[in-house]
């Protein structure tokens, strides 16, 4: 696997990091549902199952 593209899913770890830490998960904390379900739990599955998703992508493309 080439550099860059270990690096992308570096930067995918970073970006759920920062997502899941406090100032983003207040956004959610509240009354708010979507689909029955807490706004909360949609939204940390929800960036969880994208976050799987983009590097299965990756490592399915792009691994040598």
């Amino acid at each position: 696997m080439k550099k860059r593209h270990q690096q992308k899913l570096v930067m995918i770890a970073v970006i759920l990091f920062f997502l899941w830490n406090v100032p983003f998960v207040t956004i959610f904390d509240g009354d708010f549902h979507l689909f029955g379900f807490p706004a909360f739990y949609v939204f940390i599955f929800l960036s969880w199952f994208i976050g799987i998703a983009v590097a299965y992508y990756i490592l399915k493309k792009f691994y040598e």
